[in-house]
């Protein structure tokens, strides 16, 4: 909701994060550190460089006396294309397609180029998780199948979900009718009515005859 929040427009076309930007201080060294604390770790300073926005300040003697323009990291014009080519998160089984953050496969803090072959689009969680270290992307992110994706121990990732496959309604066989029940042969073959058939009711047996024992014959 934050980031919603802050991605939303403002009057006169400005930003409401640059309103709420928090600045991150680097150096030649590779240090980062926010105003008037301490270092940042390596992983968060690398993600935070990923996708971020950022701002030169000249200094002379070790004082800042200017401020240069900010800029993003990704131009606007390669996020575009990275959006367009991955279509959501590149992370097995993902779903994501929104709020989504460029990642650098060889860090920019190190280095690494922002081109579209080296780039790719992650959601904010697995982007996160990559920096922790929980996985490693290797491979050429051009090609839909281009990336390989392992957990620490090297065990491949893959996608959690199977996709929907549409499974043609199969009618219920109704089941077989009970065989029909054979016509009543006589003696002579003649029919039975069973209009014309009366059964006589059993008539009641006593206490005394139900309690005695049958006697043999």
């Amino acid at each position: 909701m934050a980031q919603r929040s802050l991605d939303a427009g403002a009057p006169l076309g400005a930003s409401r994060a640059s309103r709420y930007r928090v600045y991150l201080h680097l150096d030649t060294t590779g240090q980062g550190w926010l105003t008037s604390r301490s270092a940042l770790p390596p992983a968060l300073r690398r993600r935070i460089l990923c996708d971020g926005v950022i701002q030169p300040v000249w200094e002379t003697d070790g004082k800042p006396v200017n401020v240069g323009r900010a800029q993003r990291i990704v131009p606007a014009r390669t996020r575009r294309l990275l959006e367009d080519r991955d279509r959501g998160c590149r992370f097995p089984g993902c779903l994501a397609m929104h709020h989504l953050e460029c990642h650098h496969l060889d860090h920019w803090a190190d280095g690494g180029r922002t081109d579209t072959d080296r780039l790719i689009m992650l959601c904010p969680s697995h982007h996160d998780e990559h920096h922790r270290g929980s996985f490693v992307i290797v491979g050429d992110p051009s090609r839909p199948d281009g990336l390989t994706f392992t957990t620490r121990s090297g065990t491949r990732i893959r996608p959690t979900f199977r996709p929907h496959v549409a499974v043609p309604k199969t009618v219920a066989a109704e089941p077989d009718p009970p065989p029909p029940v054979p016509r009543y042969a006589g003696p002579m073959n003649d029919k039975l009515h069973l209009s014309l058939v009366r059964f006589n009711p059993r008539p009641p047996q006593s206490k005394h005859q139900a309690k005695s024992p049958p006697h043999d014959p």
